[in-house]
């Protein structure tokens, strides 16, 4: 508040002046809201899907963990992170106010309590308090928590101690009398003829408005896991977080996150697990034995006649960017032209994916999940991004054989269960003598006569393969072929008989 006149007459901030922020002069404006930190924390886009996010924090989470030696505060924010943009609600908060936002239930800053704070005006407002005297939320702890398979298989409780700081209610909470509870204190200031009043935090209670104490709790809570319930799954206790006055204690929440199990691979309420049986089991039928999750142990047979062999004809597009490449982490580099030949080796060697330089066809494979390659993308002349079919549309062209309900418990129905694949391998024999390859012939149909060659004519060339990777056997001349740009400018030049091609 100002009295006295103001230089150059008007109100500063009414008429263009160098006025007050917010108030329509030359002060600083609108304070910048951060929409982005969240996003970068997680290295998504804004426009990230749900599940894009879910496994952006599962990696993270994973790297970050303290019990893998990662910092606590790093993996803190992260999950703090993933918990706003994981609520649909939080997230739209967030894109619109920020972190201030999502803590403070929306909306932002009232209008009124900016010019109270400019001004250091009253009516009685309180600073913390929202429309009609609601108090605000004040910030959930987030823990992690490792649950191994079994347990949301069967289910598991889980005691576990918290230290929080809560309100001492023998001393209670007082208004604090260096402030009047406002949390600022007025300082007046003489300039010439004018006086002016400027609003600081009231240092002896922190900008609070009250006086209080506080001591450590100690609290034992019992963390139930749900049958079937799913990785990343929040257990709250509600407003058992740090106390403060003006605030509603926050939530403490306990994050599962499954282990990866060495038997047996999750995708929601369905299992898979994968098994090699041999050729002989593949052509008249085979017997396994499954330990479930539970120690329950399975006999599982074939069907009775069935001759287990891969499906035909199953095809699955890679999905391929023109001009595009995606960043990250190179793990290997080959020279070669043909992508049917590069697509084969990506997916011998586990890769996802690959970037094509398409002037020197040098061929580049990077670290990345499927998932990582397409958000990841982005413009780039001369090269060619290529990356593997959607699982769903590969795992069609696997043996797969299915155990009806003996897959998980499904969340908040476990009475219902999903189903337990099994992936099967044919183990080949090395070789086999040529006794019982004459054995074999005579069991098994052999091909169309017609189209078996005369081994006895003199026109063939015998020939036996051998295994050989065609990225290797590419290698092997690769150097005759690096100068051949300057061999063809060579062969036009004197010395021999240059090839005359004329237009007609």
């Amino acid at each position: 508040m100002f009295f006295g006149g103001f230089p150059g007459g008007g109100f500063p901030g009414m008429d263009g002046g160098d006025g007050f922020p917010g108030m329509g002069g030359k002060g600083r404006g609108k304070k910048d809201v951060d929409t982005e930190a969240f996003y970068k924390l997680l290295d998504v886009d804004k426009n990230a899907s749900g599940p894009d996010i879910k496994k952006a924090y599962r990696k993270l989470a994973i790297k970050h963990h303290p019990d893998k030696g990662g910092d606590p505060e790093t993996f803190k924010e992260i999950t703090k992170a993933y918990e706003v943009l994981s609520d649909e609600n939080k997230r739209k908060l967030y894109d619109q106010y920020g972190e201030e936002g999502v803590e403070s239930g929306g909306g932002g800053s009232d209008p009124t309590d900016i010019f109270d704070m400019v001004f250091g005006g009253g009516g009685g407002r309180r600073r913390g308090g929202g429309a009609g005297g609601a108090k605000r939320k004040g910030k959930d702890v987030v823990h992690p928590m490792d649950v191994t398979l079994e347990q949301l298989y069967n289910g598991h409780t889980k005691k576990l101690a918290i230290n929080r700081t809560v309100i001492d209610q023998k001393v209670g909470v007082k208004e604090c009398d260096a402030c009047d509870g406002r949390g600022v204190v007025i300082q007046v200031m003489r300039m010439g003829n004018m006086i002016q009043q400027m609003q600081q935090q009231c240092t002896k209670c922190g900008g609070s408005g009250k006086i209080y104490k506080t001591k450590k709790e100690k609290e034992i809570l019992e963390v139930f896991v749900d049958r079937g319930a799913p990785d990343l799954n929040k257990v709250v206790f509600y407003a058992k977080a740090d106390e403060q006055p003006g605030y509603e204690a926050g939530d403490v929440q306990f994050v599962l996150q499954e282990k990866e199990h060495t038997v047996f691979k999750r995708n929601k309420a369905d299992l898979t697990v994968q098994k090699n049986i041999t050729l002989l089991e593949a052509l008249t039928g085979f017997t396994m034995e499954i330990t479930h999750l539970d120690g329950r142990k399975l006999l599982v047979k074939s069907a009775p006649g069935e001759v287990i062999c891969p499906p035909k004809n199953v095809e699955a597009d890679w999905e391929v960017f023109d001009e595009m490449e995606s960043a990250g982490q190179d793990v290997a580099t080959c020279t070669y032209s043909d992508p049917a030949k590069l697509k084969e080796v990506c997916l011998q060697k586990g890769f996802n994916g690959f970037v094509l330089d398409k002037e020197s066809n040098k061929a580049i494979f990077r670290e990345l999940t499927r998932d990582e390659f397409l958000s990841k993308k982005k413009k780039k002349a001369g090269m060619k991004l290529f990356v593997v079919p959607d699982p769903e549309l590969l795992a069609a062209g696997r043996m797969r054989k299915c155990v009806k309900g003996e897959g998980m418990p499904v969340f908040k129905n476990p009475m219902l269960k999903g189903n337990l694949f099994i992936e099967l391998t044919i183990d080949f024999p090395k070789s086999i003598s040529e006794d019982a390859a004459k054995q074999l012939r005579k069991m098994l149909p052999g091909p169309d006569p017609m189209q078996v060659p005369d081994e006895e004519d003199e026109h063939f060339e015998h020939h036996y393969v051998v295994d050989m990777d065609p990225v290797t056997s590419e290698k092997e001349h690769a150097a005759a072929y690096e100068d051949d740009e300057d061999d063809e400018r060579r062969a036009g030049m004197g010395g021999g008989q240059g090839v005359q091609c004329a237009q007609q």
